[in-house]
């Protein structure tokens, strides 16, 4: 077996990747911004031990009787509202929200955008795309800041690429894949979240997309739902015509980056404490966040809470994990580290059985190749219809970009019906 590269991040290519976000979140915390994270009643500081739940949305569209959410089959619509997006200008946009099932099989109300050209195709095209969302507050969310851009989510803008494909008569959902809890990276809740959304534009009359084919597409965070979606299409939805994934720079294993990061000071550690968050979030006993985060680390917290992906990395730049657990060692939480391994699809016993493109920058410095690469070596072994295209691009946003036109036309043929072909070499 080949070896595999030491578990660090070159600093130098990291800092990269945070000097071209990190300009927008310190300009956020010195000029101040209406996305400041909403004073509680009594804060967290006050009372330690006190929950990192992430409170509901107030609007009455993120909200649902308890019995008629308990009642209602995995996808059935139960509240709907038209909206402008500046970035889908010309299209007519509709926010659902929709039952699905959280990792305990527990009802939930998952949102997401449906975009549809005047022009869509009856029965045509239907394109789940999962943008990549490292976040700890529901604002966050694509159904959020789409409406209300913000100087903080600016790069959601890039979802104009969708534009072309809306052009040629697809329909696109927008999943707000973390869930209501914004349970960073939960990829098993974030697949349930994605195909029940697929489930809610076939069966709701409006969407005309009764008998469409189904394609996923994502990247980074976004891709780690995606593969999720490819892994857990049989079991949880086969009733959904999926007929493509396609996911590009993923982190095919959560230990693998919590080693990565360690217990010294990290350029992206804001992340690595964001998806600790969010772990606990969905798995709250098993982890008890609550019960080892030190004063700093509820200092950290509070500053973060509802924040975004620059903000995230900004402000917890540098910080380390003796700074903000008790204990200081970040392997040594069993609860947290069980979490990621289950949501780590290299870690998975199955494999997708779903056609899926499948792309990383070798030289990415901050998501891993060899784990990507041993993924997909396990995936052709065991019988995946799988494209797999390395990529040279030298940094993680930059690989995005690198492989998406081959990914998009590779959606299309799969769109067109024409077969994913036994082209599986790593």
């Amino acid at each position: 077996m080949r070896a595999r590269p030491e578990c660090t991040t070159p600093r130098s290519a990291a800092r990269v990747l945070l000097a071209l976000i990190v300009g927008v979140a310190v300009a956020l915390t010195q000029l101040g911004t209406p996305w400041a994270p909403v004073a509680a009643a009594q804060s967290v500081m006050d009372r330690p031990g006190g929950p990192v739940m992430e409170p509901p949305q107030p609007a009455p569209f993120y909200h649902a009787d308890p019995g008629v959410l308990a009642a209602a089959r995995n996808g059935q619509v139960i509240n709907t509202r038209d909206v402008t997006m500046p970035v889908f200008l010309g299209y007519r946009t509709t926010e659902i929200a929709y039952r699905s099932t959280d990792t305990a099989d527990r009802p939930l109300l998952a949102t997401a955008t449906v975009v549809r050209p005047p022009h869509a195709r009856p029965n045509g095209p239907v394109l789940s795309y999962q943008h990549y969302l490292n976040a700890l507050g529901q604002r966050c969310a694509p159904t959020e800041t789409l409406v209300n851009p913000t100087l903080e989510t600016v790069q959601d803008n890039v979802m104009a690429f969708l534009r072309v494909r809306l052009d040629q008569g697809w329909t696109v959902i927008i999943p707000d894949h973390l869930g209501p809890k914004v349970a960073y990276p939960g990829g098993r809740l974030s697949a349930r979240i994605v195909l029940d959304g697929m489930r809610a534009v076939r069966d709701d009359p409006r969407f005309d997309s009764a008998a469409s084919r189904f394609g996923a597409l994502g990247y980074s965070g976004g891709g780690i739902a995606s593969a999720w979606v490819a892994l857990m299409h049989d079991e949880y939805a086969p009733d959904v015509d999926l007929v493509g994934v396609a996911q590009g720079g993923v982190p095919t294993d959560m230990t693998t980056m919590a080693r990565m990061i360690g217990n010294a000071p990290h350029p992206a550690f804001g992340l690595a404490f964001a998806a600790a968050v969010g772990m606990a979030r969905e798995y709250p006993e098993a982890i008890r966040l609550e019960d080892k985060l030190t004063p700093e680390g509820w200092a950290l917290f509070e500053q973060l809470r509802g924040r975004c992906t620059a903000t995230l990395l900004a402000l917890g730049a540098f910080k380390s994990v003796p700074m903000v657990l008790h204990g200081g060692d970040l392997m040594a939480e069993e609860g947290l580290m069980r979490a990621f391994a289950a949501n780590s699809v290299r870690l998975s016993p199955d494999v997708p059985r779903v056609p899926v493109f499948m792309w990383h920058a070798r030289t990415d410095p901050l998501v891993p190749f060899w784990d990507a690469e041993e993924t997909a070596r396990r995936y052709c072994a065991e019988g995946t219809p799988l494209t797999w295209e390395p990529g040279i691009a030298p940094e993680h946003l930059m690989g995005a970009v690198e492989k998406l036109p081959a990914a998009m036309t590779w959606l299309q043929q799969r769109f067109d019906g024409v077969a994913a072909g036994p082209r599986c070499t790593v």
